[in-house]
C-alpha cells in the first residue's frame, strides 16, 4: 500500500482512531478489516467499520479521516450495534480484522448471529473465482484486468475463508 511499512500503516491508523473518537465519543470499537490486514502489500485502501452507540451523519466521519489527509484511500462503514449486517458482509469482515479501538466483543457478537457455512458455497466462490480470472485474461485495459484480478483473489480468499469455516464449525473453533 504506497510502500508504507506497517509501522508507518499502524502511525495512521492511530491517528485516524483518534480523530474518529474525537469526532463521535459514542464510538465502542473501531475495526481495519480486509485486503489492508490480509495483504497490505497489494491494498489501494483501509477499510474501516466503525461501530457506535448512536451514528452521526455520515459526513461526520469522512470529515474525520479527511482531516488528517492519509497518503491512502480510506473506506469507512458505519453501523450501530443493534443493526443487522448481510452474511457476506460480517464474514469478510471476520476473515481478516484488526481491532484498532474497543474490545472486540461487539464485532465478535455477529458470529453468533451466523449460519454454519457450505463447502457447496465455498465451490461456488471458487466457479466464480475462476469466471473472473478467466475474464480478466481477456481483458486488454490495464487497469479493468487489474481489477479482475483484484477481484478473482479476493474472491478464492473467500472461498478459502468459507471451506476453513465450514470444516471448523464448531462454536469453540469460531
Amino acid at each position: 500500500m504506497n510502500n508504507f511499512d506497517a509501522k508507518d500503516l499502524g502511525m495512521w491508523l492511530k491517528k485516524i482512531c483518534e480523530r474518529l473518537l474525537n469526532y463521535d465519543p459514542d464510538i465502542v470499537e473501531i475495526i481495519q478489516f480486509g485486503s489492508s490486514v490480509y495483504a497490505p502489500e497489494y491494498a489501494r485502501d483501509v477499510d474501516i467499520l466503525v461501530i457506535t452507540r448512536r451514528s452521526k451523519d455520515y459526513d461526520v466521519y469522512l470529515d474525520a479521516v479527511d482531516d488528517i489527509s492519509p497518503p491512502f484511500n480510506i473506506d469507512v462503514i458505519v453501523v450501530e450495534p443493534t443493526k443487522e449486517l448481510k452474511e457476506d458482509f460480517i464474514r469478510s469482515v471476520l476473515g481478516a480484522f484488526n481491532i484498532l479501538y474497543g474490545s472486540g466483543e461487539y464485532i465478535l457478537s455477529y458470529v453468533k448471529r451466523l449460519r454454519d457455512p457450505t463447502f457447496e458455497e465455498s465451490k461456488s466462490m471458487l466457479r466464480v473465482a475462476r469466471r473472473i480470472f478467466d475474464l480478466a485474461k481477456e481483458t486488454v485495459e490495464p487497469l479493468d484486468r487489474d481489477r479482475l484480478i483484484r477481484e478473482a483473489f479476493d474472491s478464492l480468499f473467500h472461498a478459502t475463508r468459507i471451506a476453513a469455516m465450514t470444516y471448523l464449525s464448531t462454536e469453540i473453533s469460531r
